[in-house]
């Protein structure tokens, strides 16, 4: 028997989540129009009553739906995501229940989050009533309407947006539409094992070095940053200097003693690249043009790597060998070691199996996609800096990746 009146009653924050937990208890159908969603316990309810939905969809604007509640919405039934609202944000809290002929809901500012549904200040009403009352009619009708924008939740959707998350977290403001222009090769990069690894076991990875001593790789990276700092631009610097940094050292450099006296085939020789070190030794203006670009502190910015890329491809216009990825990385990790890595033959193959890519497909122009947002997408990566002597490593985190990657 339906109900000749419908009940309302004003909610805040602590009654909303306890509201909308006990009309998910006692009704049979789960009907919810929502804007972002997080990993709560209710979300372990709703699957746990997953029989009971209806239609239930999470937009995933701005990626503030939480890719954990995505990823365990995969093939329910009746789960949807929104990726894209055409002219406007998907921003519905509107929770809707029904058995036989009687409804309830929860509308108000409430999203399904830690916040909405915990520590925020929210506002919202219930109803409970008859589910043929005209309010209630137009609800479903609302819901109904609207799924027409929601699409199921594949693996292939939430590694997408996983791989969305992972890209644009450092943003200051991230894309109102997440999977836009996300490719499949974006995808396979951005969910790489690389990615989730921690701080802690990517120190560890780095100490297990059997190819590098990392208190000596640190100095040599140390010593470089302190040739750069003391001079306005690259082709300032004495051309034995040049040439430990481009990795192609002559071979009586190390006697000389002092900074001089490292491995400097380290993170990449260039030995052989006859080319590139007729350029470091003429001392190329594009070359130095080229590293100039990069700053040498702060956030480095894509079109800050792209005008380095078309300096370092001017500078072999008139030679027969262009210079590729393994000299303009090398430059690029010894210039800003806490952001390049310089892939060459000895690491490329454990890398691109780490970031996802064919090691045959890497070139300069996708370097920045498969290697740098990789990198900065990565948990090692953005995690705090840490104190005393491990601070140096994570100064130098992204280019000692090859500590890791280097296989001889």
């Amino acid at each position: 028997m339906g109900f000749k009146k419908m009940r309302t009653k004003f909610l805040t924050s602590r009654t909303i989540r306890s509201t909308v937990a006990r009309f998910m208890e006692e009704f049979d159908e789960y009907h919810w129009s929502i804007a972002w969603g997080s990993d709560l316990d209710e979300l372990d309810l709703l699957l746990k009553n997953k029989r009971k939905i209806r239609s239930v969809s999470f937009g995933l604007a701005f990626s503030h739906t939480d890719p954990a509640l995505v990823r365990k919405l995969i093939g329910v039934n009746g789960a949807f995501v929104v990726p894209h609202f055409p002219g406007g944000t998907y921003h519905p809290k509107l929770y809707c229940f029904r058995s036989g002929d009687r409804a309830a809901a929860v509308v108000g500012s409430a999203n399904f989050t830690h916040g909405g549904l915990g520590r925020n200040l929210e506002a919202g009403l219930s109803l409970l009533g008859d589910a043929n009352d005209s309010t209630f009619a137009k609800m479903f009708d609302f819901i109904e309407r609207n799924s027409t924008h929601s699409k199921p939740v594949t693996d292939e959707l939430a590694d997408a947006y996983v791989a969305s998350c992972n890209r644009t977290r450092q943003f200051p403001t991230r894309p109102r539409d997440p999977l836009k222009d996300i490719d499949a090769r974006a995808v396979q990069s951005l969910t790489s094992p690389l990615i989730s690894m921690s701080w802690p076991d990517y120190a560890r990875a780095v100490d297990k070095s059997k190819h590098h001593d990392v208190s000596k790789s640190l100095e040599l990276l140390r010593t470089v940053q302190h040739w750069l700092s003391s001079v306005p631009s690259f082709s300032d610097l004495e051309e034995p200097k040049r040439k430990a940094i481009a990795g192609i050292p002559s071979k009586d450099q190390r006697v000389s003693g002092g900074e001089m006296d490292n491995e400097w085939g380290w993170f990449g020789s260039m030995r052989g690249m006859g080319d590139f070190a007729n350029r470091i030794i003429q001392n190329d203006e594009n070359l130095s043009s080229a590293l100039d670009r990069i700053p040498r502190y702060g956030e480095v910015k894509h079109e800050e790597y792209e005008q380095f890329c078309q300096f370092f491809v001017a500078a072999f216009a008139k030679s027969e060998r262009v210079g590729g990825v393994p000299t303009a990385s090398r430059l690029l990790a010894m210039k800003r070691p806490d952001t390049f890595l310089c892939v060459c033959k000895p690491n490329i193959s454990r890398a691109s199996k780490s970031m996802g890519f064919a090691r045959t497909t890497l070139d300069l122009e996708n370097y920045w996609e498969r290697v740098v947002e990789v990198i900065r997408s990565s948990e090692w990566y953005n995690s705090p800096r840490p104190s005393g002597g491990a601070s140096r490593l994570w100064d130098n985190r992204a280019a000692m990746l090859d500590t890791i990657f280097y296989e001889g």
